[in-house]
């Protein structure tokens, strides 16, 4: 039996290429791998929890007291008018008897609305001592009563429980409170195109009370004014989820011509008690949802 010793060529064991460049390749496959799941771990919980029966939905939102912060009582006239238009676009919106909307309103300089799980509409004095006119309120209350109408916040909850519990499972870490980490209330968000399905519903609204869309687009010249005023630059469409200000105002203009409606009418005015039962102050905070 024979025996060799071959000569082993030098650099055998390295490589041309640079030892970071499969590292990158590694690392973008790994975040594109995580994007995907989170994307797909989001739409899976947020079609799940559209599938959740509103009394259910409502059970949940029993979990947490709503009304904590809310100052209803403090201004029950103001209160009342708000839950009564919010009656009247209910029914214009055609919810289901089981799908209730309760108006609430928070005595703060926020310029923010909301809605969250149960039908539940959160309304800032910031923003509404900001309204010209009823149509204008109408507009405000129909986009987050849409919200409601078409399952919004519940979807966003589920997206967050699901995602969370993934993120959890991956990391290894405990966490108790899932519905609250998700957050049950100003901290649901809702995508780009949920925003505009509700732009959409809230037009309608408008046509069906009114007969015209006049008011609607002074609500987001508001947003657009304040901006401005605050010198604070629009988020990049790519990463915002909401419409741009000016996109938005141009499919009320574009609605109202594919539909024929009217963009022009007379405005009804707010009561002569709203203006008095909001107090005065200077805005020190900044949040459109």
């Amino acid at each position: 039996m024979n025996y060799e010793n071959p000569h082993i060529p030098e650099g055998i064991n390295t490589s041309e290429e640079h030892p970071l460049k499969n590292f990158f390749i590694l690392l973008i496959g790994s975040v594109v791998l995580i994007v995907t799941l989170s994307v797909v771990l989001a739409v899976s919980g947020g079609w799940l929890a559209s599938k959740i029966p509103f009394s259910a939905e409502n059970e949940i939102a029993g979990m947490y007291n709503v009304d904590e912060d809310v100052d209803d009582v403090n201004a029950p006239e103001l209160t009342a008018y708000l839950q009564s238009l919010t009656d009247q676009i209910s029914q214009a919106q055609n919810l289901p008897d089981e799908m209730k909307i309760t108006a609430h309103y928070i005595d703060s300089d926020t310029v923010n609305a909301f809605a969250t799980i149960g039908g539940h509409v959160f309304l800032f004095r910031g923003l509404l001592e900001k309204l010209p006119n009823e149509n204008t309120l109408v507009t405000l209350l129909s986009h987050e009563i849409a919200h409601v109408k078409y399952r919004h916040p519940i979807k966003s909850l589920g997206s967050g429980i699901l995602v969370g519990i993934a993120i959890s499972t991956v990391t290894g870490s405990t966490n108790s409170d899932l519905l609250g980490s998700a957050g049950l209330l100003s901290s649901l968000k809702f995508g780009r195109d949920m925003e505009q399905q509700s732009d959409e519903e809230a037009m309608i609204t408008l046509q069906a009370l009114y007969g015209h869309l006049n008011g609607g687009t002074e609500l987001f010249k508001i947003f657009q004014n304040m901006r401005e005023e605050m010198d604070i630059d629009e988020p990049v469409e790519l990463f915002s989820t909401h419409p741009l200000d000016e996109d938005r105002i141009a499919n009320f203009t574009q609605v109202a011509k594919d539909k024929g409606w009217l963009e022009a009418g007379n405005v009804t005015p707010l009561p002569d008690f709203f203006e008095a039962a909001l107090a005065s102050s200077e805005y020190s905070d900044y949040d459109i949802d």
